[in-house]
């Protein structure tokens, strides 16, 4: 019987890691142009921070990453048993990526479809979810 063997230190890690990609990728890399995608403005920005809670968004993103990280930890964990002779970096990896392909990206894409979203939206967002996946399959594979 499969019994999982998840480090649970590994998920919190990288889901820290996860929110703190975030926090680069929404502010530093491309914030600007994510406002532009969104069609938020500076001054809707300003407006808003009045009305949000940001502990609150905050919180429910970290609550989002952890989820994450767990999910793909043990898919990762299952995959080792699975497939034994295979590295755990790889199946990390590789864990990481198809997720993110069939099911973040899947999801992503109903934005130009139904929201009107730019394709700059699908770029920015899809791209902050691979990069965070892919550095949550690398640390859960090499943290075992």
């Amino acid at each position: 019987m499969y019994e999982s063997m998840v480090n649970y230190w590994a998920v919190l890690v990288s889901a820290l890691v996860f929110f703190g990609i975030g926090a680069l990728w929404y502010g530093v890399l491309f914030g600007k142009a994510w406002m532009k995608a969104t069609g938020i403005t500076q001054e809707s920005l300003e407006a808003d921070k009045a009305e949000t809670n940001m502990v609150k968004s905050f919180g429910i993103m970290f609550i989002s990453s952890l989820l994450m990280a767990a999910a793909t930890a043990h898919l990762i964990d299952y995959l080792l048993v699975v497939f034994p002779d295979s590295s755990a970096i790889s199946i990390g990896l590789t864990t990481a990526f198809w997720a993110w392909l069939g099911y973040i990206l899947a999801y992503i894409l109903t934005a130009p479809a139904y929201e009107n979203r730019p394709w700059s939206y699908v770029f920015i967002n899809g791209g902050y979810w691979l990069t965070g996946m892919l550095s949550t399959g690398l640390i859960v594979g090499l943290w075992r």
